[in-house]
């Protein structure tokens, strides 16, 4: 986030690749949302559900929305969806959406910043 100008305040809404369902809690973790061993009490107490201060995988997520074996792809797409103010569970006011992508057995990763202002 650091190398894209924000903090972790900046941020609106955020995608996490969740092939497997500790990967939002590893992703809040290792982006330092929360510290080690945090982030199960993090989503617990709403924190990422819609109205908290971070909605987390608005389309669902790849375990209830879909798994094409490619979902990295349609993460970055409610990212795109979140900013241009046409996602189906659209967060009011976004403005700074991060993707975060995991692959090759957790040995790749990728993150992306969205916005839809001009600095």
């Amino acid at each position: 986030m650091q190398s894209a100008g924000i903090n972790h305040g900046d941020l609106d809404h955020m995608m996490v690749y969740d092939a497997f369902a500790h990967l939002p809690i590893w992703g809040l973790e290792d982006l330092g949302f929360c510290a080690r061993g945090e982030a199960p009490a993090f989503i617990e107490d709403g924190n990422t559900r819609p109205g908290g201060p971070l909605p987390l995988d608005t389309n669902g997520g790849g375990l209830s929305y879909m798994h094409s074996g490619m979902y990295g792809m349609y993460a970055l797409q409610e990212s795109v969806r979140q900013m241009r103010g046409t996602a189906p569970a659209q967060v009011p006011g976004a403005k700074v959406s991060l993707c975060l992508g995991v692959g090759g057995m957790f040995a790749a990763s990728g993150c992306i910043v969205m916005g839809n202002e001009l600095p």
